[in-house]
């Protein structure tokens, strides 16, 4: 890992504190819940959080593209990459979580260069763990390695589901039931950047999420790179990697990931 690598890591590390102190500033402190587009929960803190980072980044990175969920970036369509460096935020994800005081939020950076992460951190405010990762330098918990559980087949697997009406999961009855079956345990957080956090920590063995329209790029990128950096795999129903634009998120520790797939009626 070169010094511009560790510096940047630095960066990112320091610019998630910020972020969380800020939010555990406003856990709790919600008030009544606020909904925008989709009937998707917002907070006052969303929109601090990711005005302080883009502050930070547009202050050491003045030329980058920043993309976040609350205040948008360039305009591109369904599946395309903005050229050039480009940063993708997600100040709280989770905000339902955030906002009903519940512990299960964090905050996610992502840098991507064309249109794949090269670096990333999530930070998780209330237990103060800060996730990174570099491409091709792995990835880290508080500073130490971490590695994607060994846990397999299936059966002997902890699976967490991001379950919406009309997803893949969530309009199949018989599907859901299914998952929850063959796995060993289903849980559902509510924070997909978060999740998938934990899969590359080795707490959870596998992530399955998806809707009618592409998951955000700002919801999967941080976490993209943590998990295969950790040695894990991140798919979709088809078995390719994920890229920005797919509908479907498969993501496991790479040895239940093809069983999974064949639950799930997509490729092998």
């Amino acid at each position: 890992m070169s010094a511009a690598d560790r510096g940047l890591e630095r960066l990112m590390t320091g610019w998630v504190g910020e972020a969380s102190d800020l939010a555990l500033q406003l856990h709790r402190r919600t008030g009544a819940l606020r909904f925008k587009r989709g009937r998707e929960v917002v907070t006052e803190a969303d929109q601090r959080i990711e005005l302080l980072l883009r502050e930070r980044i547009g202050a050491a990175f003045p030329d980058d593209t920043v993309i976040g969920e609350e205040f948008g970036g360039e305009e591109t369509l369904e599946g395309q990459v903005p050229a050039g460096r480009v940063w993708q935020l997600d100040p709280i994800d989770g905000t339902l979580n955030f906002a009903l005081g519940l512990p299960g939020f964090c905050t996610s950076i992502a840098c991507l260069e064309g249109g794949r992460p090269v670096a990333a951190c999530i930070a998780e405010p209330v237990t103060g763990d800060r996730y990174t990762a570099l491409r091709g330098g792995g990835a880290r918990r508080n500073g130490e390695t971490l590695s994607v559980s060994d846990r397999a087949p299936l059966a002997e697997a902890v699976v967490s589901l991001q379950i919406r009406k009309r997803g893949r999961v969530g309009s199949d009855p018989q599907l859901l039931h299914a998952l929850i079956q063959e796995s060993l345990k289903v849980r559902k957080v509510g924070a997909v950047a978060l999740e998938m956090a934990w899969v590359a920590a080795g707490a959870f063995d596998a992530l399955v999420a998806g809707s009618q329209v592409p998951v955000p790029v700002h919801d999967v990128a941080a976490g993209w790179l943590l998990v295969e950096e950790a040695g894990g795999r991140v798919s979709g129903l088809n078995g390719t990697p994920w890229c920005p634009g797919d509908t479907d998120l498969v993501v496991s520790n790479g040895h239940i990931h093809d069983e999974l797939l064949g639950l799930l009626g997509g490729g092998v």
